[in-house]
């Protein structure tokens, strides 16, 4: 019998047994691959490394975006790799783009492999390779851990007030910058001869006060101006102690709060929190306007992402005023 004796050390195999980018899938058998990945979305593959070599996964991010890597071994049998946002949050391995349109590599050793390519900023094709490397190389100096998804607290926060009388409004305007944000919300409070509080109970320390004398309003208009042009929005809430929100609000856009005086007169508190949160965005608040939803929406990352917006869902139009 003839026989064949192997040079290297041992034979490494690889085998991709599943790409899956969102909600489609794909069977693959060989490196390198190529598919389109967008902001927020990642792609999926379960690779065996058998022998004493191990390999090294390396993704090329298209230009403007960055693309990393997220390694999870399985010690379960094969086909049984979580979900990609379970990957990303319990990962024993990962590595960021070297930048946009940079490089990551990540070393996988011997064993089943659960490993998420996941587009943290911009779009294009991902070009992912495995390559053989039997001298595994030295202790590499590792960027600090990212940020794991959990709720958060507010990114930004900016106070106004002011003093409105009967009929009266004030607008404020408040950009959304291009990295984008998951959640901007107001809280508006009004001084009276009573008091009436407003508890968030997911920011520890911020108590509003308010009253049911002077009654004001928030109105919020997306990219228009209700001091200069007829709005129309699907965000308001009546107050006293209004709150509204906005999810996944969109970037680059402009949005004009305005705090209206329906009735009553005296000072007004508005106070703006942004969210940049890769977990659950709090949203628990307990207020007085019917038009409120509790929930907790859960994003991707910073300004990407699934969620309704927790404002009313009916139009309606700016109401005349007097904008001081």
């Amino acid at each position: 019998m003839k026989r064949i004796w192997y040079s290297g050390l041992a034979l490494l195999v690889i085998v991709v047994l599943t790409l899956v980018v969102t909600s489609a899938s794909a069977y693959t058998t060989d490196f390198p691959k190529s598919y389109r990945l967008w902001q927020g979305s990642s792609a999926m593959h379960e690779i065996g490394v058998y022998g004493y070599c191990g390999t090294q996964i390396t993704v090329k991010s298209p230009f403007g975006a960055a693309f990393d890597i997220y390694a999870m071994k399985n010690y379960d049998s094969p086909g049984t790799c979580p979900s990609n946002e379970y990957i990303m949050t319990h990962y024993d391995k990962y590595a960021y783009s070297s930048g946009s349109g940079g490089s990551a590599t990540i070393y996988l050793d011997q064993g089943l492999w659960c490993v998420v390519v996941y587009a943290r900023s911009g779009s294009g094709n991902a070009y992912v390779t495995a390559e053989t490397n039997c001298f595994p190389p030295g202790p590499t100096p590792f960027p600090p851990s990212p940020p794991v998804p959990v709720p958060c607290s507010p990114y930004k926060t900016v106070d106004r007030s002011g003093f409105l009388y009967p009929g009266q409004a004030a607008v404020y305007g408040y950009y959304i910058p291009p990295e984008g944000r998951s959640q901007i919300e107001w809280y508006l409070s009004g001084s009276g001869s009573g008091s009436t509080p407003i508890i968030v109970s997911s920011m520890a320390g911020q108590v509003f006060s308010g009253s049911f004398n002077p009654n004001f309003d928030i109105y919020v208009f997306k990219d228009c101006n209700p001091q200069y042009s007829y709005c129309n929005t699907n965000y308001y809430a009546n107050g006293p102690n209004a709150y509204v929100s906005v999810s996944n609000p969109q970037r680059g856009s402009t949005y004009y709060v305005m705090v209206y005086a329906r009735s009553g007169s005296g000072s007004y508190n508005l106070r703006m929190n942004s969210y940049k949160c890769l977990g659950d965005t709090p949203i628990i608040v307990a207020s007085s306007p019917a038009t409120v939803v509790s929930s907790s929406v859960a994003f991707s990352s910073a300004g990407a992402g699934s969620g309704l917006d927790t404002s009313v869902t009916s139009t309606v139009a700016a109401p005349s005023a007097e904008f001081i």
